[in-house]
């Protein structure tokens, strides 16, 4: 079993990966902890907070890690695991302390947590996971996690975010915290070209829509033979029905509004990407714009029933940026599933957002888009 060190130096030595002195710092630290899990006993174990800005390589090295306990850990993105809270929080509806019943159901099967991409956006959500992972410590979790902003830039001018400020110390407290602030994408140096991104016109007839180059790429994939094409789709996702230009096996062919205009939330792309190999979307538009005062309320759409427990309030918002969250969560739960997204879009993939209130979160989006066009990018289940 190699060690989560000597798995990164195994990658650099056969597949060229590019070190620099903020993952090594990083590893080490992950390497360490890793020997200490080794151990029968051990009194302390320092749980690790790796933060940093985009394809600095925070889920690789952690992935790392998880890969090296073998089964110990349990591996969850961010999104993924809130889904998981709140339909064990309905289980427990009527119980007693139902967070410490859910702490428990954690820990009966894994004692080490891998939580990829920590966000906060709402404060609801953030309370229930300051009280959870408080619990969770004081019965020995061991959390592996990673974070684009620091644990005190979390819920950076969020709502009542003073409600939040003890679970960040909380944070602080049992956490190791390392910053992966190299400055550099290493994404980027696995691109081989911008080989799954078309600039297209945008569609102004169905015809349009079915003959450009990315819908006659989708027609001619190397899908299994016998797979027929069916069109003109209504999927059932969620209790939703979202419409689909077109199915071949597990490839779909969407467009950009029958994904992403209306209510949609992180829980109808985690089942998206649940069913999918590979999605083709058409008629991607540039996002955001000037920022305009309107009425919403914080957070991706209604991912957790945001609307129902945060009151509508004032909130400074980009025209298009409704579409832009949306899209956001489904980059990341399409490459958290390492699923392939063929885009055909109206801009380049570098002014894909054009300013508003998710430039932080898009930059990832953008970054993730660029590994989807490298080959060392996990096309396969």
């Amino acid at each position: 079993m190699l060690s989560p060190k000597q798995r990164y130096d195994r990658d650099i030595a056969q597949h060229g990966f590019i070190a620099d002195k903020y993952q090594l710092a990083a590893i080490n630290g992950l390497d360490v902890l890793f020997w200490q899990l080794q151990k029968p006993s051990i009194e302390t174990l320092s749980s690790i907070y790796l933060w940093g800005s985009v394809g600095s390589g925070k889920t690789y090295l952690m992935d790392c890690f998880y890969a090296s306990l073998a089964g110990r850990a349990k591996r969850m993105h961010y999104y993924r695991f809130m889904q998981f809270l709140h339909q064990s929080l309905k289980r427990y509806q009527g119980k007693k302390d139902p967070l410490v019943l859910v702490a428990q159901e954690i820990l009966k099967t894994h004692k080490i947590l891998c939580l990829d991409e920590f966000f906060v956006s709402d404060i609801a959500d953030a309370m229930l996971l300051g009280r959870l992972l408080k619990v969770l410590f004081e019965q020995g979790l061991v959390l592996v996690t990673t974070s684009n902003v620091e644990p005190c830039g979390l819920y950076k001018e969020g709502l009542q975010r003073d409600r939040f400020l003890p679970a960040i110390a909380m944070l602080e407290q049992n956490l190791t915290i390392i910053p992966m602030q190299g400055g550099v994408d290493h994404r980027l140096a696995k691109a081989q070209g911008f080989i799954n991104y078309y600039l297209q016109v945008q569609a102004s007839t169905e015809a349009d829509l079915y003959h450009n180059l990315l819908y006659q790429r989708f027609i001619t994939a190397n899908t299994d033979i016998n797979c027929p094409i069916e069109t003109n789709l209504n999927l059932t996702i969620e209790a939703r029905i979202i419409e689909c230009i077109a199915r071949k096996g597990r490839d779909y062919c969407f467009s950009f509004e029958q994904l992403f205009k209306g209510p949609r939330s992180a829980n109808d792309y985690i089942a998206l990407s649940q069913m999918v190999k590979c999605i083709y979307l058409l008629n991607v538009p540039q996002m955001g714009g000037r920022l305009n005062e309107r009425k919403v309320a914080r957070g991706t759409e209604d991912t957790y029933n945001i609307n129902q427990r945060v009151a509508d309030r004032p909130f400074v918002l980009a025209q298009g940026d409704d579409e832009a969250r949306r899209f956001i969560s489904f980059i990341d739960q399409m490459y958290d599933q390492n699923r392939l997204v063929i885009i055909g879009a109206q801009v380049p993939l570098m002014q894909l957002y054009k300013g508003g209130r998710v430039v932080f979160e898009f930059e990832r989006t953008v970054s993730r888009l660029i590994e989807m066009q490298s080959d060392d990018y996990v096309r396969k289940e």
